[in-house]
């Protein structure tokens, strides 16, 4: 038996766009912090390299 089972079709779409905005959520923090480390701490660190 599933869990989702004794849920409407409106509140099975609901949890299904909420897990897709988290997944795209988190792919796209995980994407700034990328950028962010490549593009501002690398060169701060290269410039406080003696």
């Amino acid at each position: 038996m599933s869990r989702f089972s004794g849920m409407s079709s409106g509140g099975k779409r609901a949890w299904g766009v909420g897990v897709v905005l988290f997944f795209v959520l988190l792919i796209g923090l995980i994407g700034y912090s990328q950028w962010y480390a490549v593009h501002v701490n690398v060169p701060r660190y290269e410039q406080a390299k003696p």
